[in-house]
Parts: C-alpha cells; sequence; structure tokens
C-alpha cells in the first residue's frame, strides 16, 4: 500500500500543478523550478536557432512495461526521443516529480500537435530496477499517459544491467542512508533529460533550469524542420 499511495501522491501533485499553473498551492515554501510555472520569458522562435549534436545516444537492454525485453535502440531512431531517468518514490519536487509534470504537460501541448506527436516519443527509465519493477512502472504510468503520446515508461532486469546505460548517459545516483547505516530507498541524483533525434544523436540535454514543456515543444518542431542530411 505503501507504493501505491506514493505513485498516487505523485500522480495528484502532477495533477494539481496542472490545473494551477504551478506548485504554489501544495508548497509554497519550496523554491521551485521554472518547469513547475509559466516561462518568465520569450523563448526562442521555432526555426530561429540550431541544435547542433552533442553525443551519439547509447544503447542498453530495458523492460517493457508488460515485462517484455527490448533494446533503447529499438525505441528510438524512428522519432524524436526525450528521454528522462526517473523512479518512482521520488519525492523531490525538482527531481523526478519535476521531470514527470514536464513530460505530461508537454504531452498536453502534443495533444494539440499530432504531427509533432506522431514524431515524437517520450521515454521515462527508472534507475531503482529493484523496486519498479515493469508492473509498478505500468500503475505508475497509468496515471500520467494519455491518448494520441507515446509515453512509455521502463526498468531493466537488475542494477547489472542498468549500470552501463548511467555510465554512459552520465546519470549518477548514490544511494542514501539513515544514521543508522540502513538504506532509506531514496536516491541522491542529477536530474537530466536528453533530447535524441532519429540519427541517435543526443541534440539537447536538459538540466533543471532549462526543462519546461515550452522549450521542449519549440526544440522538437526546430528538429522537425530539419533536413533529414543535417
Amino acid at each position: 500500500m505503501d507504493r501505491l499511495n506514493r505513485i498516487r501522491a505523485l500522480i495528484g501533485l502532477v495533477a494539481l500543478s496542472l490545473i494551477s499553473g504551478g506548485f504554489e498551492a501544495v508548497a509554497e515554501d519550496e523554491i521551485l523550478a521554472p518547469g513547475w510555472k509559466n516561462l518568465t520569458y520569450e523563448p526562442p522562435a521555432v526555426g530561429s536557432y540550431q541544435l547542433p549534436p552533442i553525443t551519439n545516444a547509447s544503447d542498453g537492454a530495458v523492460l517493457l512495461e508488460d515485462g517484455q525485453e527490448s533494446q533503447l535502440f529499438d525505441l528510438m531512431g524512428d522519432r524524436l526521443v526525450l528521454f528522462s531517468f526517473i523512479y518512482t518514490r521520488c519525492n523531490d519536487i525538482n527531481g523526478c516529480p519535476l521531470a514527470n509534470a514536464v513530460f505530461h504537460k508537454l504531452q498536453a501541448k502534443l495533444q494539440e500537435r499530432p504531427d509533432v506527436a506522431q514524431a515524437t516519443r517520450l521515454l521515462s527509465i527508472s534507475f531503482d530496477p529493484e523496486r519498479d519493477t515493469p508492473e509498478v512502472m505500468q500503475e505508475f504510468g497509468q496515471g500520467l499517459g494519455g491518448d494520441g503520446v507515446d509515453w512509455q515508461f521502463l526498468t531493466t532486469r537488475d542494477r547489472e544491467t542498468l549500470e552501463p546505460i548511467l555510465d554512459d548517459y552520465g546519470q549518477y545516483t548514490i544511494r542514501e542512508y539513515d544514521e543508522s547505516g540502513e538504506y532509506t530507498g531514496d536516491f541522491a541524483h542529477m536530474l537530466r533529460v536528453f533530447l535524441i533525434d532519429r540519427e541517435l544523436r543526443v541534440r539537447n540535454i536538459y538540466s533543471v533550469a532549462f526543462l519546461h514543456a515550452d522549450i521542449l515543444i519549440n526544440d522538437l518542431e526546430t528538429l522537425l524542420l530539419e533536413s533529414p542530411s543535417s
């Protein structure tokens, strides 16, 4: 029940943020990342800037929500991909809940732009495979996914399978322990979200300060304007 309550609580917070336009209603004393609120500036117009390739994306063995095995590259290459690392128990407002909320807000924008939605896939992979089983990820995603947008929630068979993926994407995590040396179930980590093109190249990496649905939709549309050979 504790797991389900945590999932339901997170989904409720995301829903509230969408209704209120921010997170102030439940966390007025928190320092909130820009992604929870409206942008305070006008982002560059679509197509007015470029996103040069940063590095190549990396492959890895993952489990889908139904427990079937797949490779990351099987889920990339045919669409533009936004790729986030999360874990369902995260309670850092500006960590995994932020990534999920921004993707949820982006999902609403994509539903208004079916042409962009059809060219985009959202992938959220857990870095807590011991607890975030395919069943947990499936239940977690049911409260966040929406019609017309391909948003998949992934995990891995075990930590050994996950580690090369974390290393390749520079997504480092540290287990947190209490005063008695017991693992709390939480991780210290930096939020990073990757924009990957159809040629499996990383075109942008979003940190907490730049992860916002308005920026993501502009970047997706800008990449869609490129010629196939760009």
